[in-house]
């Protein structure tokens, strides 16, 4: 099936619904930022979660961030009629589900443009064929496929690349007050229990950094609460840096971005704010268990990634084999080696171990 692209010097508004997870917002960055300058007359209006739009808040790409509920059974038909007021000359859906199709061809936005998955094809003006993946292969070219596809374009820089606002690293400093000299953030969470390191192995690892580390920034959400609690306690020792519970100082999505831009270094499991430190341009050591990494990777990031089966041959999957790739299987020396390498050499990006 062929795709004749759609001529972007025809649309002068243009809707883009982002996905509803933080890591892929991010993710979606490079495609946003290309479409803006393919087309530089365009007026980029982004429809989302309102937690996911603030992790793009003040791209200049985008002109307008407008918050969009479409949870429950009447969900899609408010969310569809919101996208309609704003009176976009055409939608790309980011998002891959049924439902956000649904949203568009409620919208009455035509072209509505997404891939043709998940029983949507009908719902769509412009389905874009599915290309079989062949394997694993990064959610950020998925994004910059389908918008080359749709458009005719080219996006070659598939670097997530974002900037904080004044507004958010003035609210980091206030959750910061007191706090100077090299700090390394651990994001010891993540919405998927099988994907968390354990916390043992993240207290001993805090208290293994190398001395030049002062403080050790724990964040999280209020459903990580105990967690980080738990780090924050077990961890502390009159040796090793001091480590700081932000989740308990009210860390929240007016800050985060802020912080993270301040660490020297993070160390997480994979989820959201690994993302958010990649596209700020902070080194990371990103720990993978039962998820292929490769589902993820960013190319050219400051990045060291850690996997629980290092030898688990390439046409293998690691979500298909959850016992071998086991997030427990990592040992603190692994995620160490890294931290120091990261540490002494943070331009070198995406070295697997």
């Amino acid at each position: 099936m062929t795709f004749d692209p759609i001529d972007l010097g025809s649309i002068r508004r243009l809707g883009i619904l982002v996905p509803n997870w933080l890591g892929d917002a991010v993710m979606a960055e490079p495609t946003i930022r290309a479409i803006a300058d393919a087309a530089p007359h365009l007026e980029i209006k982004t429809f989302g979660k309102p937690g996911t739009l603030a992790m793009l808040d003040g791209h200049s790409a985008i002109a307008e961030a407008i918050p969009l509920r479409d949870g429950g059974l009447l969900g899609p038909v408010v969310a569809g009629r919101e996208v309609r007021r704003h009176a976009p000359d055409a939608l790309l859906l980011l998002r891959g589900s049924f439902r956000s199709g649904l949203v568009g061809r409620l919208s009455r936005v035509r072209p509505n443009i997404g891939y043709a998955r998940d029983g949507r094809r009908t719902l769509l003006s412009h389905p874009i064929p599915v290309i079989e993946r062949g394997g694993p292969r990064p959610t950020v070219d998925d994004y910059a496929v389908l918008a080359e596809t749709a458009f005719g374009i080219a996006i070659e820089d598939r670097l997530p690349r974002l900037t904080t606002t004044p507004a958010e690293r003035a609210a980091a400093d206030s959750l910061l007050a007191g706090i100077e000299g090299e700090c390394v953030a651990f994001v010891a969470g993540g919405s998927k229990i099988p994907k968390r390191w354990p916390t043992e192995r993240f207290v001993e690892l805090a208290r293994r950094l190398p001395p030049s580390i002062e403080h050790v920034l724990l964040l999280g959400g209020p459903d990580e609460a105990g967690l980080l609690s738990t780090i924050a306690r077990e961890s502390s020792t009159d040796q090793g840096p001091a480590v700081v519970d932000l989740g308990s100082r009210g860390l929240g999505i007016d800050s985060l971005r802020g912080v993270i831009e301040r660490c020297r270094l993070m160390v997480t499991n994979d989820t959201g704010p690994r993302h958010l430190a990649v596209a700020l341009g902070v080194p990371t050591v990103a720990i993978f268990g039962p998820t292929d990494h490769r589902w993820t990777t960013l190319p050219n990031a400051r990045e060291q990634t850690v996997v629980a089966q290092p030898f688990l041959p390439e046409e293998l999957v690691a979500d298909e084999h959850p016992k071998a790739c086991a997030v427990d299987r990592i040992p603190v020396s692994d995620v160490l080696h890294a931290v120091r390498a990261a540490i002494d050499e943070p331009d070198i990006g995406n070295p697997v171990s």
